[in-house]
């Protein structure tokens, strides 16, 4: 039987204790855990650990430690900056950049941003759950929204960094080797020259993934997947 992973916010040694409400509500009345069942927990840390449960009250349960198993941590840091589309939307690219691997999701505010609100405790569930169930043994950073002119107004944290762009290059491939990239993805009306002078002006290189229009979810979705 597949057992569940579960993120929490706690050193994980040979004995533990839970006392997140929630989450003994969730495996009690989602799940039915009972004692003897087992779940897999993990913090971070790039290990999972499988544990039984020993008890289990609706305040606090207790869990003994049965198996360390090392799990996957992207190798490369690849933070997304994604400019602020659509809720439904956005939501969408931050489950699935999660599941692809990226360490890092910075949402922007560009010329052409649709809105300037996000639900932040949505989106850390979302990376959590994702997280969760893409089986990956850290959990990416999402930082506050923040205008492409302060982004690129200090030096870059990131050994190369591209911009999509309908006119740029084709993307080839390359430079994979690369540990430390930045992603610059822009929102449905695309990036305004003034915010394209602007990468010129920090070497940020311009490059496409075809010439066809393609809406700014799909940009970023594979644009990730490649450059991982």
């Amino acid at each position: 039987m597949r057992l569940h992973r579960f993120y929490v916010l706690q050193p994980l040694g040979e004995e533990v204790v839970i006392n997140d409400v929630s989450l003994i509500k969730q495996w009690k009345n989602v799940f039915r855990y009972k004692k003897g069942d087992f779940v897999i927990l993990f913090n971070g840390d790039g290990t999972d650990i499988s544990y039984s449960i020993e008890t289990i009250s609706t305040k606090e349960t207790t869990l003994a430690r049965k198996e360390i198993t090392p799990v996957y941590i992207p190798e490369r840091k690849l933070t997304l900056y994604i400019s602020i589309i659509k809720k439904d939307l956005f939501e969408l690219v931050v489950q699935k950049a999660t599941e692809i691997g990226v360490s890092t999701i910075i949402p922007i505010l560009s010329e052409r941003s649709l809105l300037k609100n996000l639900n932040e405790n949505r989106l850390q569930k979302i990376i959590i759950e994702s997280s969760e169930q893409c089986g990956r043994g850290d959990i990416p950073t999402i930082l506050p929204a923040i205008s492409l002119k302060d982004v690129l107004g200090v030096p870059s944290p990131h050994d190369v960094s591209y911009y999509l762009n309908k006119d740029g290059a084709s993307w080839r491939g390359g430079r994979m080797d690369t540990k430390n990239i930045g992603l610059f993805i822009g929102p449905e009306g695309g990036w305004s020259k003034e915010e394209e002078e602007l990468f010129k002006k920090n070497k940020i290189i311009s490059v496409s993934l075809g010439k066809t229009t393609l809406r700014a979810e799909t940009v970023a979705i594979v644009a990730c997947a490649l450059f991982i």
